[in-house]
Order: structure tokens, then sequence, then C-alpha cells
């Protein structure tokens, strides 16, 4: 008996299941229904804020006459409304006074086809004019290519849902990581059944080291979540009509480290708590908590830099949801690397929790 084996045998545990498996898979969809349809004018934006953009452009060449054209296609779709200024002082004035809601500065380059780089400075008074700024540039710093002179670019026109979700695509997301969180169950299920129970007092007397054991469980686990997330997210695609951006990659491995922290986290209760029903009942608990200190049933307005701000990072349904958000709706990506690697410090820390809690039993 080897990894492979365990793996496959606490797989077909967790599908002999059919009902609690049915029951995780319903019960998201059904959430994600009655939620985004209910609260779905709240949500709503029908018309995006016109930007007062002050604009200054060092240089000439195909990249000022690139950057140009696609700032008055925006302009013509009233997204902004241009003022140029003749130096940078001007326009960070402008800003400053209120005068401006953005100040965009392109410095020239070597060569003249490219820009140098491309400053945004934004007002903070206004976070959906923040978004639509950073959405509109990064949507024209993507499409420029080497291969490509600017005049023959034509980025596409944002809409309110490409910088901000939908009533139906924000509950897709929370609800999504709330029942990963659940995912921990199995975990806690199969540590008790193969682990904890007789069938692991019985493994404990064969060769078979206790780490391949813990592995097999533990693939097994994460294995079943990630199943059950693929679905959600194909029926929530094509039959709800949900925005999960244009980087499966990126979020597929979102979704995959969630999975992977409620599976340790549920270990890691089963080995310290030893008895599941305790174990269950925490869990009980702490999805909810969880859950709700990351705006998972509501959102919730919290002032930049305050101390619930901070502590927003100790849920792991925030640090998820915002990875997912970050990468759907382009985001900063400093905000999604930062979310990432805590996320990977907390998995180390609940599977090394598990590990050093490990009791083999004795026959």
């Amino acid at each position: 008996m080897n990894v492979v084996t365990i793996f496959w045998y606490t797989l077909k545990q967790n599908w002999r299941d059919r009902s609690t498996y049915m029951e995780m898979l319903a019960l998201p969809l059904v959430l994600i229904f009655i939620l985004g349809a209910s609260l779905n004018t709240s949500f709503q934006i029908h018309q995006l804020p016109t930007i007062e953009t002050a604009l200054y452009i060092e240089g000439g060449g195909p990249a000022a006459v690139g950057l140009e054209q696609f700032l008055l296609e925006n302009e013509r779709e009233q997204l902004l409304n241009l003022h140029r200024v003749f130096s940078p002082e001007e326009g960070q004035r402008q800003l400053e006074a209120g005068e401006r809601h953005a100040f965009i500065h392109m410095t020239s380059g070597e060569e003249a086809a490219l820009p140098a780089a491309i400053h945004l400075t934004v007002s903070g008074q206004n976070s959906l004019r923040t978004k639509v700024m950073e959405s509109l540039l990064n949507s024209y710093v993507s499409s420029l290519s080497s291969t490509l002179p600017p005049e023959k670019i034509h980025p596409r026109s944002l809409s309110p849902s490409d910088v901000m979700p939908g009533a139906i695509d924000y509950y897709a997301v929370t609800m999504l990581v709330m029942f990963l969180m659940y995912g921990a169950f199995y975990s806690v299920y199969g540590m008790k059944q193969s682990y904890l129970g007789p069938v692991g007092k019985r493994m404990a007397s064969t060769p078979l080291p206790p780490r391949q054991h813990y592995l097999g469980l533990v693939l097994a686990s994460v294995t079943t979540m990630m199943l059950q997330a693929v679905i959600i997210i194909g029926f929530t695609r094509w039959v709800f009509r949900v925005n999960w951006g244009t980087n499966p990659l990126l979020v597929g491995l979102i979704v995959l480290l969630t999975g992977i922290f409620a599976t340790g986290m549920g270990t890691a209760l089963a080995m310290l708590i030893q008895e599941e029903t305790l174990a269950g009942n925490i869990l009980n608990v702490l999805v909810p908590v969880m859950t709700f200190m990351a705006g998972g049933f509501f959102r919730i307005n919290i002032a930049p830099g305050s101390w619930m701000a901070y502590g927003q990072f100790l849920s792991p349904n925030y640090l998820a949801q915002t990875a997912l958000f970050t990468t759907i709706y382009g985001g900063d990506q400093e905000t999604l690397l930062v979310t990432l690697g805590i996320m990977g410090l907390l998995i180390v820390a609940t599977f090394m929790a598990a590990i050093l809690s490990e009791r083999r039993p004795r026959i």
C-alpha cells in the first residue's frame, strides 16, 4: 500500500457519501442565485463616472500618438475628460487641488515607438473612478506589442461589469470561497476514518510511513474540493454568466491554494483535538465568522489603514476573495502577491501544526 492507494481509497470514500457531496455542490449554487438576484439592484452601476484627467506627454513620436488616440477614444465614450497640462508640476497641482481625478504622465523612451513609462496618479476620493482609470491603462499597456505599432491597437471600451462585480459575480466568488472552507470537513472525516479510527490503528502496525498515509488523505481531500470548484465555476460561468476573468490558470491556482489551506485547517484541527465531533463544531463556527469578516454575506466598507482593515487579513476567506477579485478585475498586482504570500504562510502553518501534533496509535 502506498500514497496512490490511500489517495484512491479516500477519494472513493468521499464520493460514496453522495448526499453530502451533492449538498456541497447545490447549496453554493442556490445561494449564489438567491443572493445575486435579490441584491442585484444594490450592485448595479448604470453609467460609469466621467474622470477629469490631466495629461502630460514628454516628447512625441508613435508612442505619444498611440496613447493620445487611446485616451481620445475613451473621451468620446465619455469615460474621460482630458485636460492637457504643460508640466508634471501643473498636473500634480491640479490633482491636489481637487480639480482633476487623475493625472497621466508619459515619459519618453529610447525607442520612439514605445514609452519608457506611463505614470498614473489618482485622487483617493472616489474608488470607482480609481478602478476605472487603472483598468483603462492596464488595458492599454497589456495591448502594447513590439510587433504592432500603437496606431493599429484598438482597445475595447470599458463597461461597468469590467471594473466592478455585479451581485451575482460578487456572490459567486464569496460563496465559492466559503464552501471551499467547508471542504475542511472532508479532511476531518478522512482523518477520523482512516487515521484516528480503527482503520488508522490497523495501518499503524504496517510498514507504511505515517507521512505517506497523511499525504494520501490530503491529496484526496484537495482533489474532491477542486472537482467541486470546477463544477461550480463552470456552471456559474455558462448558466449565470458570471465573470471569472480572462486568466483561468491564475484563478485555478488561487482556488487550489484555498482548497489546500482548508484541508490543512481540517487536518490540523483533527490532529490537535483528536475528536471528530468537536472539530466539526469548531469549523461550523469558524467558517461563518471568517466569511463575515471577509464581507462574504454582504459588502463591508472599512476605512483603509484602520485596525479592522488589517484584521481582515486574518481571515483566509478575505485573502482568497481579494486574490480572486484582483485577478478577475485587474487590480493592484502587489495586493495579489501579498495575499498569495500570506495564504502560503498559513498553509505551511496549518500543515506544520498537523504534522507536529501527529499521534500514531499504539497497538
